[in-house]
């Protein structure tokens, strides 16, 4: 009998960003491979995204990171922070979610998905919502089959070439939980 991994998720430390940034490398060179041009992904450097992602957390107060832990190695982070759209003054948002992909279709995604939520109506938020690129159809299916849902609005992220992106937005309990980890 296989014995079930410890789980934790816990608010990310500095000493977590390089680890971050090698998780969400790793996933957009596998979700994002024959979505966003080759020479682009072969190029990601950890380094820099390891830096962008400690300028967002300098530049955006109310910004959090989590990672999702797999018997104390961290295999999944996501950020938290306020809707950057005006229209929702009520929401969160994640602005990343990734997962290393060795470690997909384990059921890890809605056991981060659902903290995040906890976590977002705990400080008060209604909703909850997320950009994803339209052409990610696993993404756009993950988030739909959690309850995020689009809602019609769209932008363009150009990353080499224009993508479409498609806002997906879910409603929270009206009462909140207490933050399981």
């Amino acid at each position: 009998m296989q014995k079930q991994p410890t789980i934790e998720i816990r608010q990310a430390t500095d000493a977590d960003i390089p680890a971050i940034a090698h998780i969400i490398n790793e996933a957009w060179r596998t979700a994002y491979a024959g979505i966003i041009p080759q020479s682009y992904l072969d190029a990601i450097r950890e380094e820099d995204k390891a830096n962008r992602l400690r300028e967002g957390l300098e530049r955006v107060s109310h910004m959090r990171y989590f990672v999702f832990c797999e018997n104390d190695v961290v295999v999944g982070a996501a950020s938290l922070h306020r809707a950057r759209n005006d229209d929702l003054p009520d929401a969160a948002e994640f602005s990343f979610f990734y997962f290393l992909p060795e470690v997909w279709r384990r059921g890890y995604g809605k056991r981060l998905l659902d903290f995040l939520k906890r976590e977002s109506a705990n400080a008060g938020f209604l909703r909850i919502c997320c950009w994803v690129l339209e052409e990610n159809h696993r993404a756009v299916s993950f988030y739909e089959s959690q309850g995020l849902l689009r809602d019609g609005t769209r932008q363009t992220e150009t990353i080499v070439i224009p993508l479409e992106e498609v806002r997906c937005v879910g409603f929270l309990l009206k009462e909140p939980t207490a933050t399981k980890k």
